[in-house]
């Protein structure tokens, strides 16, 4: 019989009689007598057995039953109901992790969704007001290109007339004569 003091077992024990021990584990007060024995025998220093003056029975400290817990699953590779169901419990906690895991993710992955949408109907409406504004200013500078062309024809127009006045004034103030001589 080896008993090692293990720490990596889940199961929660309490100070435990000789008989509760035997009804725990399923073993008979024999086997459960000779493995107390070997307990003690391998930690004499622990003080894990003890004499409860309550009921003046023998009683075995909580660390002292974890570690028989120990010895009587290595020894017949049991597993203690109390392990079986907080293995039960974990796997349906580590199932519950996984769930929100990848709620969250999805979560996550539509929210980037919604904001690719969003930013792509920004960029979308930003380029159409971007064309629109483009067509405008577009249709501006024709008009306003139109309106420069009609000026400069307006200036030219006015130079001529003025051109023109000008020499008719000038044909006028010469006299008679002399418009009679230039026309021979």
């Amino acid at each position: 019989m080896n008993i090692s003091n293990s720490k990596d077992s889940i199961d929660v024990y309490y100070d435990m009689e000789i008989a509760q021990i035997c009804e725990h584990f399923h073993k008979s007060r024999n086997t459960v007598d000779k493995a107390v024995a070997k307990l003690i025998k391998d930690h004499p220093d622990k003080d894990w057995k003890y004499k409860n003056p309550e009921t003046r029975r023998i009683t075995i400290r909580a660390e002292g039953v974890e570690c028989l817990s120990t010895y009587f699953r290595k020894e017949k590779q049991e597993i203690s109901t109390v392990e079986m169901e907080l293995r039960y419990e974990n796997e349906k906690l580590k199932a519950i992790i996984e769930e929100k895991e990848k709620a969250a993710l999805q979560i996550e992955q539509l929210y980037k969704e919604r904001l690719l949408l969003e930013v792509e109907k920004s960029r979308q409406s930003f380029l159409l007001e971007n064309k629109n504004n483009e067509q405008k200013i577009s249709e501006l500078e024709s008009e306003n290109q139109k309106l420069k062309d009609e000026i400069t024809t307006l200036n030219d127009l006015k130079r001529s007339n003025e051109e023109m006045k000008r020499k008719e004034e000038e044909y006028n103030s010469k006299s008679f004569f002399y418009r009679l001589l230039h026309k021979i």
